[in-house]
């Protein structure tokens, strides 16, 4: 009787240990499925993963109609799952920015210190080819402003924001003074509000996308870029 007592408690801990398996070790995190960032796909509307290897940071991420596309900071450059080359031949290979036309058929990349580039990208059907490059200044030590209007692609350099043609790669530059602050654009009618800052305050300025200063004045800090609207003279 003591004898089968005796075998049966190992049974109990060997079926315990099964049901309820005890975590402990290291403090260390691994990232895992769980810990991937969550994004929204708009076409299936269902929830996917972008993928993170274990130990990287990510720097900035986008996705949209099932596209998806992260940087990180070792300048490791992931789109629809699958790495894809980083031509920065700089000193820091770091991804900044990352964007995608609204038809997919092209995708922008701030990458690099010393220099860094903004990097354009073409669909193709064997993945994305090189098409455009435009030297950037080192002095934004931020994550840029870059984001796609139809064909137009607007991103953020010394002179304050630039405005790319993707179909005749003209290029024209919205100035403003001060250190930028937020940024909303209109496609359909084609004007950019740019609210930056300085010692005296937050100024607003309009552009149209050809670059050409429509209006400007001291913002309240509080208007939602969003209800400014165009009135005609």
């Amino acid at each position: 009787m003591e004898k089968k007592y005796f075998l049966f408690i190992p049974l109990f801990f060997l079926l315990f240990s099964f049901f309820f398996p005890i975590k402990g070790g290291s403090d260390r995190h691994f990232v895992q499925e769980s810990d991937f960032p969550r994004v929204e796909n708009p076409v299936s509307r269902t929830s996917y993963s972008l993928p993170q290897p274990a130990g990287m940071v990510m720097t900035c991420q986008t996705s949209k109609d099932g596209f998806s596309a992260a940087g990180f900071l070792d300048g490791t450059l992931i789109v629809d799952g699958k790495p894809l080359e980083n031509r920065t031949q700089g000193k820091y290979k770091t991804v900044y920015a990352v964007a995608a036309s609204d038809d997919g058929e092209y995708m922008a990349v701030i990458a690099g210190l010393y220099p860094r580039i903004l990097y354009v990208y073409q669909k193709r059907q064997d993945g994305w080819n090189f098409s455009h490059r435009v030297n950037l200044s080192d002095d934004v030590r931020r994550t840029p402003f870059l984001a796609f209007s139809g064909n137009i692609l607007l991103f953020e350099d010394e002179a304050g924001i630039s405005v790319l043609n993707m179909t005749t790669f003209s290029r024209f530059s919205m100035a403003f003074g001060g250190t930028l602050k937020d940024v909303y654009f209109d496609p359909e009618q084609e004007y950019v509000w740019v609210v930056s800052g300085d010692g005296t305050g937050e100024h607003i300025y309009m552009f149209l996308y050809n670059g050409n200063l429509v209006a400007s004045a001291l913002y309240d800090g509080r208007t939602d870029l969003k209800t400014l609207h165009v009135v005609e003279q």
